[in-house]
């Protein structure tokens, strides 16, 4: 038997890739804020702040 009415949305999430990291690193450095860094590259700021405490883009 087959359900077709499944109701749990699909994720749309991708991972930063490493020029994003990259750029995050470098914007960074210059002294940008984590809202000036999310538009630049179309993202959350969320997602700027998390890759930013995991350690990953650390100036």
């Amino acid at each position: 038997m087959v359900h077709n009415n499944c109701t749990t949305k699909k994720r749309s999430f991708k991972h930063l890739s490493s020029y994003e990291r990259g750029e995050i690193y470098a914007l960074l450095k210059e002294g940008r804020s984590i809202r000036y860094i999310a538009k630049k590259l179309n993202r959350s700021p969320s997602t700027i702040s998390r890759e930013i405490k995991r350690g990953t883009t650390t100036p």
